[in-house]
């Protein structure tokens, strides 16, 4: 059984992951955690945290006797400071991909580190976009916002046209809408998207 002094030594040790995990989640999209996944989670970031506390300073921040807690004070801020650093460098590396990048260079495996396809497709094709609906519609523009879950495909889409035939000559032609931009959500039931080349 935790009494409240071991429940405490835990919450202690933990708070540096906890605040490294949700600034991550700030700055990154992914996947939703259950409560045990978030603990595992901020017990390996605090645990390299502290890691790189130790290699550093050649010391540990926390040292826990038999009844008490003692805090070397100095290292707080190096705590808190690597904390926050720390996610924001792990953000940087999953959203740009740099890590499975090197990965797949390496035939390690075929992954990347974001969490869908539908946001790999945007993150690395940054160009107009033409949308095809299930109605026959299309509608072009560039994709300025997007939705992080591909089964609720919200795009904005930026100086929007529609895609029109021409009568007389059967060519088709944009028709500009004189709109800043336009929302597309999942009720106009998207069925394609075309990345167009520059």
């Amino acid at each position: 059984m935790i009494d409240s002094f071991d429940a405490l030594n835990i919450l202690i040790f933990l708070i540096p992951g906890f605040i490294s995990s949700n600034i991550l989640n700030f700055i990154v999209v992914r996947k939703e955690k259950n409560d045990f996944s978030k603990v595992v989670e901020a017990l390996i970031f605090s645990l390299v945290i502290y890691t790189v506390y130790a290699i550093i300073f050649k010391e540990t921040p926390v040292l826990i006797q038999e009844k008490s807690i003692i805090f070397n004070w100095e290292s707080l801020l190096f705590l808190s400071i690597f904390s926050v650093l720390f996610p924001l460098i792990l953000g940087a590396n999953i959203a740009n991909d740099l890590l499975m990048k090197g990965a797949r260079f390496l035939r390690i495996t075929k992954n990347t580190s974001r969490s869908s396809v539908w946001l790999d497709v945007f993150y690395d094709f940054k160009r107009h976009v033409i949308i095809n609906f299930e109605n026959g519609r299309r509608i072009y523009g560039w994709p300025m916002y997007y939705s992080k879950e591909p089964d609720k495909p919200y795009v904005f889409l930026y100086n929007p046209a529609w895609i029109v035939e021409d009568e007389k000559t059967k060519e088709q032609k944009f028709l500009k809408l004189g709109l800043e931009g336009m929302l597309i959500t999942p009720e106009q039931k998207i069925e394609s998207i075309e990345f167009l080349k520059e």
